[in-house]
């Protein structure tokens, strides 16, 4: 399969590369959620230098990677066909990695306890598109997070077909277990941010833990 780079800016220094895939299926490019969601973590509103970070349905690993290069200890998770991809990365860029970084298999709605304890962060982009990923989606949030966790989740608003429709039924049954609160545009990065990519901060409802 042909691959072909995409070079991210970073603030601090030299340009992420990360590599593509002309062939293949939705996790092989860097869609527009991640540069969005990518550079906001610059901007240093969440800490995470020494935090644990897991990355859902992590693609090409942009995200996850920027984590690592701002000190988090980051797990980047997707399907076992994208683990090659996100190996090439991984190494690519573990020059400019100040916290750590890894690959794992994470397929949603199976078991997460090798992923144990809760992370502090995890984040997720563009991963709302199929109708049936998303009860075990919700699922996997649910198991993976605790009462501390913060899931960043940074979505691009999509208005053919059945796009408004999933999104939706996510936020309808994202909200019997969680809080959302919406990111301000300015509080995002100036240069990589729009209108219709939304970022979302998500936190488990404390009444859905045991006291």
């Amino acid at each position: 399969m042909a691959g072909f780079v995409r070079e991210l800016e970073r603030r601090g220094g030299p340009a992420l590369r990360l590599e593509q895939r002309a062939a293949g299926g939705v996790g092989c490019v860097v869609w527009d959620a991640a540069l969005v969601l990518a550079k906001f973590l610059e901007t240093g509103a969440c800490p995470l230098a020494r935090r644990h970070v897991l990355e859902l349905g992590a693609g090409t690993g942009a995200v996850g990677i920027m984590a690592a290069t701002l000190g988090a200890n980051v797990t980047v998770t997707d399907l076992e066909e994208l683990q090659e991809l996100l190996m090439v990365n991984i190494e690519n860029n573990k020059h400019l990695v100040t916290g750590s970084v890894r690959a794992k298999v994470l397929k949603w709605g199976e078991d997460v306890t090798e992923f144990q304890p809760p992370p502090d962060y995890i984040l997720m982009a563009d991963c709302i598109y199929y109708e049936e990923s998303l009860e075990p989606l919700l699922k996997t949030l649910k198991d993976l997070t605790g009462p501390d966790t913060c899931v960043l989740c940074c979505y691009e608003q999509r208005t053919m077909g059945k796009n408004p429709e999933i999104e939706r039924k996510y936020f309808e049954l994202l909200q019997v277990d969680f809080e959302l609160e919406r990111i301000p545009l300015d509080q995002q990065d100036e240069e990589y941010r729009s209108a219709d990519i939304h970022i979302l901060s998500i936190h488990r409802k404390q009444a859905n833990f045991p006291s």
